[in-house]
């Protein structure tokens, strides 16, 4: 076999090997549908890259063409490179970090993709090849979900609970990426004459129609019932006008679809559309759903952070910024709220931020510039199909588009993407082809790719791979209770100096908080480690400055290790005080700095300084004020308001804000926030209170016997000892221990 047959070799195995890549899944990653995915690409892609670049050199009719589309991406990446140098961290911009996998340079490598694609092929079979593989590849995605779909026991179990996710972990990448190969179906099928193949292309249409469906992704389901429409609209009345039956039936078909629609939103509330997830989920398409206020709200943000910076945006990796300066305190609705953004999930908003107008024009220009080419191709030959091709090319960019209104990309909808793109290039003018002819360009760039390709594997792929792997073995051992050996490899993954290093000293950084309140641990080893874990937290801070989450996670460290070092609580007062100028508006920082207010008060009572004392207090409450002004329909902050209030004896206060959450339809009647409200009561010797609150749980959960106990010693406290007495004689009723507790506590309030 001669060179450069291995060479073709080489990059048609890469290539093919690349439209399976969102089959892959390994457990053994941080995110592991998502690093293991991208790792695979950018070695893939490096390689044929530079096979590619062999055969340049030894073949001048493989040296690519400066096409359309590769200018526009070129000065795409040019624009966001420049935007990104100019940004907060141009090192995060570049690298990204392991949940994204995104960041310039995956787009580098797209780049590079993009130049083998409209280079390597020539003739319309090869296209036709690349199709049938990815078409294969969605199909077994398909598989994959339809087998989750069926709760078949032995397959990948989905990661979104009802909404299908197969081997890509994302519901709504699995629809962007179906959607994707549907239209490449339906290409083939049109393409191909073979009856057997062509009924696989319907089967394997109808089959990731479903699955797309069954992802519930509204945006998905939105973006593929228009373009199916459209199709179906074409079909009838341009393609087979003359045909009254396919007419007649596209018409039909169409009045179907519109008619079903309106019913569904026209009996949402009937119960056979609230028992199915489909016609549940697309019936409850709204303005007014907490999702999409959540969207609007962002989109907002992004607008206001648009105007600042009109012209060339925040960089890659930044839109963090914008959120957190703008962000909308009624994103945040309870204690487990989605609070931090780092897409506006909306292709417009996302491009304005990271490139401003010059990099939403171009991006917008790259997706639909070269279909005016490919209209114009096809205008001037009269061919058998009319315009099929054109038509189901435009509707997929349109598709692309429409769901990207709503989320954001991944690499698993990006291959497709650039497949389409790649194709388009065909059609599209070249430049300066005398120059791109020359074999000594490709020459050079092959000299310089042999002697980089091990260090750029390395830099790239090795080591970021082996300090995931190590973050991975550190959750294991947590699992596995044995702290000390999960923080020696926390540490490990950490040392490697890798970009996913912000998001190994937050998982750092929860881990020591649990740590070092774990019984039997040495403590001069939790001294030592939630020291290490301050250090590695400053230079969370150092790296990303602009980045009110470092903020706010650092100070919950130090809120809840401050025993180690009292001025851990004067550090998170600091640290506030650059957080609230980056994000003035978020609930949860003035939360946080009311704990630290908090146990700095309690620590000057402690030695007897009660005015010192008491300023802090004070403060304390001004914060947790300050957090309901922001956000008056948050339990989380009025059950932080009563506890603050109960433990520095201020509880003339208590009933106001009860009764306030009542108004406001805010319930704490459930058992998780009376219990700690009763548990502050307990710590601030407020029996009045500790009696309201489990006399309330006692209710809620009356087969609980430790609320009863708590009731009980409510009673005596208060001086009531018939009620303590005849509480414990409910004790007493749940047998064991609790009864002979229960005697030893009557005869004791009797002898009193």
């Amino acid at each position: 076999m001669n060179l450069e047959k291995i060479l073709k070799y080489i990059i048609w195995t890469g290539l093919i090997g690349i439209c399976f890549i969102p089959l892959i899944v390994k457990s053994n990653y941080f995110f592991p549908y998502i690093v293991p995915k991208t790792m695979a690409f950018k070695i893939i892609v490096e390689v044929i890259f530079l096979a590619f670049l062999g055969l340049a050199v030894a073949k001048k009719e493989y040296r690519p063409k400066l096409n359309l589309v590769l200018v526009l991406f070129l000065l795409y990446i040019v624009t966001v490179f420049i935007s990104s140098l100019l940004a907060d961290s141009f090192y995060f911009s570049f690298w990204s970090n392991n949940e994204r996998s995104e960041g310039l340079l995956l787009l580098l490598h797209l780049l590079l993709f993009l130049v083998v694609l409209s280079g390597f092929f020539r003739k319309i079979k090869d296209w036709l090849i690349i199709f049938e593989a990815s078409f294969l590849s969605s199909m077994l995605v398909s598989l994959f979900a339809l087998g989750q779909y069926l709760n078949i026991g032995w397959i990948l179990e989905s990661a979104g609970g009802t909404r299908l996710t197969s081997t890509i972990g994302n519901a709504g990448y699995v629809a962007g990426y179906l959607i994707f190969n549907i239209f490449f179906g339906l290409l083939l099928f049109c393409l191909r004459k073979n009856i057997y193949l062509r009924s696989y292309y319907i089967l394997g249409v109808l089959l990731q129609i479903f699955v797309v469906f069954n992802t519930l992704t509204r945006g998905g389901i939105l973006a593929l019932s228009f373009s199916t429409a459209v199709f179906i609209g074409y079909l009838g009345f341009v393609q087979f006008k003359d045909k009254k039956l396919v007419r007649n039936t596209g018409v039909i078909l169409l009045f179907a679809g519109i008619i079903f629609t309106s019913f569904i939103f026209l009996n949402k509330q009937d119960n056979w559309i609230k028992n199915s997830p489909i016609l549940n989920r697309v019936s409850t398409i709204s303005i007014e759903s907490t999702t999409a206020q959540n969207r609007l709200m962002t989109w907002q943000s992004s607008y206001q952070g648009f105007k600042e910076k009109p012209i060339l945006g925040y960089g890659y990796e930044n839109f963090y910024q914008v959120f957190d300066k703008y962000f909308n305190p009624q994103i945040y609705k309870k204690a487990g709220s989605v609070v931090w953004f780092d897409r506006a999930h909306n292709i417009v908003f996302d491009r304005l931020i990271t490139g401003g107008l010059i990099g939403l024009l171009l991006y917008l220009a790259l997706l639909f510039a070269p279909l005016y080419y490919l209209w114009k191709w096809f205008k001037g030959r009269k061919t058998s199909s009319r315009y099929l091709i054109p038509v189901i090319l435009t509707l997929v960019m349109l598709a692309y588009f429409i769901q990207n209104l709503f989320i954001f990309e991944a690499l698993v909808t990006y291959i497709p993407l650039f497949f389409v793109l790649a194709f388009l290039s065909q059609f599209c003018p070249n430049y300066a082809e005398k120059f791109f002819q020359s074999k000594k360009p490709y020459l050079v760039l092959l000299t310089i790719g042999i002697i980089f390709i091990i260090p750029v594997l390395f830099t790239f792929n090795i080591k970021p791979t082996s300090a995931n792997k190590a973050l991975v073995d550190a959750l294991i051992k947590i699992r596995m209770q044995k702290p000390e050996e999960a923080y020696s490899q926390f540490i490990s993954a950490i040392e490697k100096n890798t970009c996913g290093n912000q998001e190994y000293r937050i998982q750092l950084g929860e881990f020591v908080t649990s740590a070092v309140n774990m019984q039997g641990l040495d403590e001069n080893w939790q001294r030592q480690a939630a020291f290490r874990t301050e250090q590695e937290l400053d230079k969370q801070i150092q790296e990303k400055p602009q980045q009110t989450r470092n903020y706010l996670m650092f100070m919950r460290f130090l809120n809840r290790t401050y025993k180690f070092s009292l001025e851990r609580l004067e550090k998170s007062l600091q640290l506030f005080e650059t957080a609230v100028v980056l994000s003035p508006t978020r609930p949860h920082l003035y939360n946080e700095v009311g704990y630290s207010q908090l146990y700095l008060g309690e620590h000057y009572k402690s030695i007897g300084n009660n005015e010192k004392a008491e300023d802090f207090f004070d403060q304390s409450v001004v914060s947790m004020q300050k957090a309901i002004d922001l956000q008056d329909k948050v339990l989380e902050s009025y059950v932080n308001m009563v506890m603050i209030l109960l433990v520095t004896d201020r509880d003339e206060r208590v009933q106001f804000y009860l009764d306030k959450m009542d108004e406001m339809s805010v319930s704490y009647h459930e058992e998780d926030a009376l219990g700690r409200m009763a548990n502050s009561a307990v710590y601030g010797e407020n029996y009045q209170w500790t009696y309201e609150f489990y006399r309330e749980l006692t209710e809620i959960a009356p087969d609980e016997p430790n609320y009863w106990i708590n009731l009980a010693l409510s009673y005596a406290y208060l001086g009531q000892k018939e009620k303590a007495v005849e509480t414990a004689e409910k004790v007493k009723s749940f047998g064991g221990e609790y009864a002979e507790q229960a005697d030893a506590f009557i005869q004791d309030v009797l002898e009193k």
